[in-house]
């Protein structure tokens, strides 16, 4: 007959962290190149440096204390 005590790690309930499996965020792809162009954006029109000195602590994740802050200033553009 049937029994209940069978092993259930195959199903489609389980959880899946992150949105694996066939909930994965439809947009993922999108978030990630918008955050990209972003990134470039930020590196290439702006000049920033450290406020504070401020170490990582590694575990379990990568953490600055201080909160690693940072001073922002656009750069001057100029055309010649």
């Amino acid at each position: 007959g049937n029994s209940k005590s069978g092993n259930c790690a195959n199903t489609s309930n389980n959880f899946m962290p992150f949105g694996g499996g066939p909930r994965l965020c439809a947009g993922l792809e999108l978030a990630k190149l918008e955050m990209a162009v972003f990134i470039h954006h930020i590196i290439l029109n702006y000049n920033w440096n450290l406020v504070d000195v401020d170490q990582p602590i590694v575990y379990p994740f990568v953490d600055f204390p201080k909160g690693l802050p940072i001073r922002v200033q656009s750069q001057c553009h100029s055309l010649i």
